[in-house]
């Protein structure tokens, strides 16, 4: 689980070399890729479904720090088969980075959620 962390309290990670985007709770699939579009500063033309989530959380051209991190306090509030695939989406553009690219991505979820997360997801 390279990039995945999981964290007593999320909310207080603080890396000052890093972007740090939190994602505030959110219910359905829209309000989640809407909210990430915000806290990641998504470009203008980021396609609001699972695949362009994907193509934008493996690009971050736009950021200028090397590190984004995705801080979750709680996990999205959203039916069992949109939160597969969204953790999916997560774990394979956290994995897909390598050391030597111009960005990295870091997934960070409460602790509080990894057996839920390791029992449905990775495995």
């Amino acid at each position: 689980m390279r990039n995945i962390v999981f964290l007593e309290e999320p909310d207080k990670y603080f890396d000052e070399n890093e972007f740090i985007a939190k994602l505030p709770e959110v219910g359905g699939e829209d309000e989640l890729l809407k909210k990430l579009s915000e806290v990641l500063e998504f470009p203008d033309y980021f396609g609001n479904n699972w695949n362009a989530l994907y193509d934008c959380l493996r690009d971050f051209h736009w950021m200028a720090k090397k590190g984004i991190v995705l801080v979750h306090h709680e996990l999205p509030l959203l039916a069992d088969d949109k939160i597969k695939i969204y953790l999916n989406v997560l774990f394979e553009a956290a994995e897909d980075w390598l050391d030597n690219e111009a960005h990295y991505f870091k997934v960070i979820f409460p602790e509080k959620s990894r057996r839920f997360l390791e029992a449905n997801l990775l495995m």
